[in-house]
C-alpha cells in the first residue's frame, strides 16, 4: 500500500530529525584552554620585582599566533617587557627608552600556571611560573 509506506517513511524522517535535534541540542564539550587572556589572565599586570626594585616589569597574556595550517595553541603567549636599570642592576632612578627594554615570552599552561623562556636575558629556556597570592612566584622563591 502507497499510502502506508508514505506514512512510515514520515514517520522515520521525523523519529531521526529529532534524534538530529536533540543531538544537535545538547551541550558540547568546549575545547578551549582554561586559562585566560587580556585583563581576564591573573598573570597580566604590572609588577614590582624585588631584585629590581621601581623598575619595570609588565605581563601581557595574548592568544597563541595562527600556524600555518590556521590553528593555533590551546596555550595563551605570556609577554613580559622588562628594565632592570642601567648598567643592569639596582633600583631603578631613571626613565627608560625603548632601546632599553628587553621583552620574553612564554606559555600560559593554566589559570596559575605559566613556563618562560628568560634566555634572552642569559636566563634558563623553560622557566615555571606561578601566580598566588596576587603574584608571580618563581622557582627561587623570587616573587613579582
Amino acid at each position: 500500500n502507497a499510502v502506508g509506506r508514505r506514512q512510515a517513511f514520515a514517520g522515520i524522517l521525523l523519529a531521526t530529525g529529532a534524534a538530529a535535534a536533540v543531538v544537535l541540542a545538547a551541550p558540547q564539550e568546549a575545547n578551549a584552554a582554561a586559562a585566560k587572556t587580556g585583563a581576564a589572565s591573573p598573570f597580566t599586570g604590572d609588577y614590582d620585582d624585588p631584585n629590581h626594585p621601581d623598575c619595570l616589569r609588565q605581563v601581557k597574556v595574548v592568544g597563541a599566533p595562527l600556524r600555518g595550517d590556521g590553528t593555533r595553541s590551546a596555550y595563551p603567549v605570556i609577554e613580559i617587557t622588562g628594565y632592570d636599570g642601567k648598567n643592569g642592576g639596582g633600583a631603578c632612578t631613571d626613565r627608560p627608552t625603548r632601546a632599553d627594554l628587553w621583552k620574553i615570552e612564554g606559555t600560559v599552561k593554566s589559570t596559575t600556571d605559566a613556563v618562560i623562556d628568560f634566555s634572552p636575558k642569559g636566563g634558563p629556556a623553560k622557566l615555571t611560573a606561578k601566580y598566588e597570592d596576587g603574584g608571580i612566584v618563581f622557582p627561587d622563591g623570587n616573587k613579582w
